[in-house]
């Protein structure tokens, strides 16, 4: 089981992507993010455990 250490009182954290601010975002960003959103969705409805684990692994080799 993992534990988030996220507080639920972030402002982003219940916000639905389409009300997020997207003055900042170009047209090749904004097509990016609707190619990925289906699995970003299903990431997180049913997050998998070795998914979980290379993305921890990706974010410590930054």
């Amino acid at each position: 089981m993992m534990i988030s250490s996220t507080p639920v009182t972030n402002q982003c954290f219940n916000q639905p992507a389409e009300n997020s601010n997207t003055e900042f975002f170009n047209e090749s960003d904004t097509a990016f993010y609707e190619n990925i959103k289906p699995q970003l969705d299903q990431l997180k409805k049913d997050p998998q455990e070795e998914t979980i684990s290379k993305i921890l692994a990706y974010s410590k080799s930054l």
